[in-house]
């Protein structure tokens, strides 16, 4: 006697299919002529593992349903009333419709499947036929069609990772244009309106506030588009003890908060907004004044990537602020020296004009030789994996041997600057207790005095920039004043340039991919 359609001997579905059972949800057509091994397959076995069915009694009426519903498999009975199953498989061919099809047969008609795999059919059960054979049938047919899902879906993966690296890299441009921008304007006013211009733009807000603290640094003034330079009219100054822009001004770290409740979280008395940000204007690691922007009405929150962008905008910022407070407070006992603030300003604009770290170096290192009578000068960058130095560029010093060197963070008045975040100049290099004097042996120069000042970016040291022999005297604060400006925006540049560079790397990684995708060939 034989074994019931669709089960084991002893009724139940095997141990191995239950755990097979993977809720595909793939439509599979059935159409045979018995009621009774249709009603079984719909209702019974095939909804078990998470397949949905659809069932005709007769091949025109199973060829309609394949023209309209194009399920993802069909099971085709060769016996059936007016049109057989291999006259179904023919007229499927002849139509161009793909759909697999597995051919269900009885004992003594093999011959009938080797035709059918002529017509396209991709596999065929033998009745009476068990649940295990069933599932092995349907995954075997249905193995080419699950792989083409599989890569289109991992290529549309692949797609959006794309288009997330280039808007990435895109936002990475404009922050540097922006950047450019603000570096170069002389006036405080200028500078705030377009930060706070610049605010709204990069993360879509409502609203953005510039905290500045007072001449006692216990309060936080607040200046916003409307009112520029000017304290804003509605809103009283903020203690600097009990407010979130006081609190990202003492810690020097960024709050971000939202509320889509009522009138939302309270900011200040009278206050209220649905989502704020709040970032440090830092230079040099001291705090300046915080950056904030905020949602009154829109009940957006923000994302961590506004609040990324945000940081930025604030590091060029605080340094487009600094010089333009510098300009400003220049008394008549500065006139003289106006020159050479512009050379400052232009080094800065010149060097955050470009994100590929080669350029910026090279930049960097000429600008800044030019602007001082100097013999020598370098830039070094830490590596923070190893806890060592190296020489990034140099200019009049032997190129080769310099760039062999490789200093310890304990090593070298350069690698004191580092370790410790604090500028040295000396003008007695001799008998500087930290002076390498491997580095002068090596290299065939003989250093007499010197200026290192660190390069910090958000209160993290990561290199030092270094002057060597001042021809028209000695190194004083001056140069030493002029360095940390410089050394400031030095920072952002090549911190940024190492972030697009690694951006483009991982787009480059992304396309590769993609290219070795579209041409691999399933098996």
């Amino acid at each position: 006697m034989a074994r019931p359609i669709g089960v084991e001997g002893n009724g139940r579905i095997s141990k191995q299919n239950q755990e097979d059972i993977s809720m595909s949800g793939e439509f599979i057509l059935i159409i045979d002529d018995s009621q009774e091994i249709v009603k079984h397959l719909t209702e019974t076995v095939l909804p078990s593992f998470g397949y949905h069915t659809m069932h005709a009694y007769d091949g025109k009426t199973g060829l309609e349903i394949i023209r309209e519903k194009e399920p993802d498999l069909v099971m085709l009975d060769f016996n059936l009333p007016q049109m057989t199953g291999l006259d179904v498989l023919q007229q499927m061919a002849q139509e161009s419709l793909r759909t697999p099809v597995v051919l269900m047969t009885g004992y003594g008609s093999e011959l009938s499947a080797i035709e059918a795999f002529r017509l396209g059919a991709k596999d065929y059960l033998i009745k009476p036929f068990t649940v295990d054979e069933i599932v092995g049938t349907i995954d075997r047919a249905l193995v080419e069609t699950r792989l083409l899902h599989d890569k289109a879906k991992l290529a549309e993966q692949i797609r959006l990772l794309k288009v997330e690296m280039s808007r990435q890299s895109n936002e990475m441009q404009t922050l540097s244009n922006i950047g450019k921008a603000i570096t170069t304007l002389l006036s405080v006013d200028e500078v705030l309106q377009r930060v706070l211009e610049a605010a709204i733009y990069l993360t879509n807000a409502e609203e953005s506030t510039i905290w500045l603290p007072d001449d006692e640094g216990k309060h936080l003034r607040p200046y916003d588009r409307q009112t520029s330079h000017r304290p804003h009219a509605e809103a009283p100054i903020l203690p600097m003890a009990d407010s979130p822009a006081g609190e990202v001004m003492q810690t020097g770290r960024p709050i971000r908060q939202s509320s889509m409740s009522g009138q939302g979280m309270k900011v200040k008395s009278g206050y209220f907004a649905h989502a704020v940000i709040y970032v440090p204007l830092q230079l040099r690691g001291i705090p300046l004044g915080v950056l904030g922007v905020s949602n009154r009405s829109a009940y957006r929150a923000f994302s961590k990537q506004d609040e990324f962008l945000l940081s930025f905008l604030a590091d060029f910022a605080a340094i487009a602020l600094e010089n333009a407070r510098v300009f400003q407070a220049a008394d008549q006992a500065l006139t003289v020296r106006l020159d050479e603030l512009n050379t400052l300003i232009h080094i800065t604009q010149t060097i955050t004009s470009s994100l590929d770290l080669q350029e910026v170096i090279r930049l960097t290192i000429q600008q800044v030789h030019d602007s001082w009578d100097i013999e020598a000068s370098s830039l070094w960058l830490l590596d923070e994996s190893t806890q060592t130095l190296r020489v990034l560029t140099n200019v009049g010093t032997a190129v080769e041997e310099l760039s062999k060197i490789e200093l310890n963070i304990d090593q070298g008045i350069v690698g004191q600057v580092v370790s410790t975040g604090q500028p040295i100049y000396t003008n007695d290099v001799s008998n500087n207790e930290h002076h390498y004097h491997q580095a002068d042996e090596k290299t065939g120069f003989d250093t007499d005095t010197l200026l290192c000042v660190p390069l910090i970016f958000r209160g993290k040291v990561i290199g030092a920039m270094q002057l060597l022999n001042k021809l028209d005297g000695a190194f004083d604060e001056a140069d030493l004043e002029r360095a940390r400006a410089i050394a400031a925006a030095i920072a952002i540049a090549v911190n940024n340039a190492l972030l697009f560079d690694e951006a483009e790397s991982r787009k480059q990684q992304l396309e590769t991919a993609l290219h070795q995708l579209d041409n691999a060939n399933l098996p």
